[in-house]
């Protein structure tokens, strides 16, 4: 039976705010594949007393929630993002039983393919919801059986798959950037961002899609940096210094790999 939620979908568009669960292993809006329309969907309330009930389920099986307020000024750029993440549905809950949404009734899908034309990757959402589903499995500090570990398996192949037939933005900072028509100076320098973690071990940053290299620089508007989109086999041939790898979308999932787990991940799943 079809349900006529156009209704809802008009309602939405003045909701002073909504409320979405958001994963804290992944820094994005926690993903869930419905196992009857396999539609991969997120949860929005418009009440924040409900999205807590909610998320107590998902608390005794040790998956971290948080509730994240997003004003009405921000529906568009919230409602863009999903499509970035591989997004298709909207698990609402307003008033009574909750109503899954289409993604494409509340925001026509941006033109990717012409995006995808660009020189640098603009979005990559098989990669991004590949890889949310396996943090977010894997980030759960559980004991798996048998069954758990063989589902967790098949996730990383997925994401796997995705990874090695990426391309992504990293960033230098060349010194002596020569002007136009003029020959480069021997000997440049140049600068690598990193990321440092806890353990003291270095990493360079890399990007799924330009989005996600706009979310981890936005205090660094002012400095100017040479982005480059590189294929997954390429990346080792970036690595300068002390880093031991990448990781991947920093401000997203950030999902760290050594140069070793990378080529055995080649290895494992190419």
């Amino acid at each position: 039976m079809t349900v006529d939620n156009s209704f809802l979908i008009k309602k939405f568009q003045k909701f002073e705010n909504i409320f979405v669960l958001f994963s804290q292993t992944t820094k994005l809006p926690f993903v869930e594949c419905d196992e009857e329309t396999f539609d991969d969907q997120v949860y929005v309330f418009t009440d924040e007393t409900r999205v807590q009930d909610f998320a107590r389920k998902y608390t005794n099986e040790k998956l971290l929630l948080a509730a994240a307020k997003i004003p009405n000024a921000q529906f568009k750029g919230f409602l863009t993002s999903l499509y970035a993440i591989g997004v298709n549905a909207l698990m609402v809950q307003d008033e009574g039983a909750p109503v899954r949404v289409e993604l494409e009734q509340l925001l026509p899908r941006p033109n990717t393919e012409a995006m995808q034309n660009d020189k640098l990757p603009r979005f990559n959402p098989e990669l991004q919801l590949t890889a949310i589903y396996f943090l977010q499995e894997l980030r759960r500090p559980v004991e798996r059986d048998l069954e758990g570990k063989k589902r967790l398996r098949a996730l990383e192949e997925e994401m796997a798959a995705n990874l090695m037939r990426s391309r992504f933005i990293i960033v230098l900072d060349i010194e002596e950037n020569p002007k136009e028509g003029q020959p480069a100076p021997k000997n440049r320098k140049v600068k690598v961002p990193y990321v440092k973690t806890k353990n003291g071990e270095v990493f360079q940053p890399c990007y799924t899609d330009f989005g996600e290299f706009q979310k981890f620089n936005a205090r660094n508007k002012n400095v100017k940096l040479k982005l480059a989109a590189v294929a997954y086999d390429d990346l080792p041939k970036y690595l300068v210094g002390e880093a031991k790898g990448f990781v991947f979308n920093p401000a997203g999932f950030n999902l760290i790999l050594t140069k070793e787990q990378m080529e055995q991940m080649k290895k494992n799943y190419s």
